[in-house]
């Protein structure tokens, strides 16, 4: 006779991606936060100097802090999208595409987030206070200022993917409960409208902490 119940370690699998879920989704917001630009910055269509830009940045050591959130937040979503591919490929094994899917577009979320944590360290390297900053012109400092503030939100673009994937097979199979996949495919339809209508992929870096710690406490109930 076989047993279906969880057996010690998948229970501790989906605790373990269910807690890097929350995670994920906190160090991302976290890190968002802190790496605003200064106030003005973007504030009118005023042509703005590389003098102003540089002045308006965040000290080097609030970017390295948000940079280093973002690293956590790379590592944990690793986790978490690796955990949510390996439980939908065993509670969906009939819908092997958007299993792909998901699968890949975790794959892409990795590299673009990761890319983006880089672009952030390349501009706390001309930020005020910073060690290389005389390595830096005052143009350069404010290119890679606003390039790694462009860069850093938008590279979450591929987490509509993964969110898209999951809300499918949550409401198609057991991937996640219902109401998360209706919650998953409801971010990730705003977010894409806004980025295709209004041209704001950044959206993407504010429904991707509002998804992950969901999706993660979902899997520590369900577990539990």
């Amino acid at each position: 006779m076989t047993s279906t119940a969880a057996t010690p370690t998948t229970t501790a699998r989906a605790t373990g991606w269910g807690w890097a879920g929350i995670v994920a989704g906190l160090a991302a917001g976290a890190s968002g936060a802190i790496l605003a630009q200064g106030p003005g910055t973007f504030g009118d269509q005023e042509v703005k100097s590389g003098e102003f830009i540089v002045g308006a940045m965040n000290p080097e050591l609030l970017i390295r802090l948000g940079g280093g959130l973002g690293m956590v937040a790379v590592v944990a979503t690793t986790v978490f999208t690796l955990g949510l591919a390996r439980r939908a490929a065993e509670t969906a094994p009939g819908r092997t595409g958007w299993v792909e899917a998901l699968r890949w577009s975790s794959i892409a979320l990795l590299a673009t987030t990761a890319v983006g944590v880089l672009m952030r360290y390349v501009a706390a390297g001309g930020a005020p206070g910073a060690m290389d900053q005389s390595m830096y012109t005052t143009e350069a400092s404010a290119t890679a200022a606003v390039l790694a503030d462009q860069m850093s939100t938008g590279t979450y673009l591929p987490a509509l993917g993964v969110m898209t994937a999951a809300g499918v097979l949550s409401l198609r199979g057991a991937l996640l409960p219902k109401a998360v996949g209706i919650v998953a495919l409801v971010l990730a339809g705003a977010s894409l409208v806004a980025t295709l209508a209004i041209g704001l992929p950044y959206s993407s870096s504010l429904v991707f902490p509002l998804f992950a710690p969901v999706a993660g406490i979902a899997a520590l109930v369900r577990r539990g």
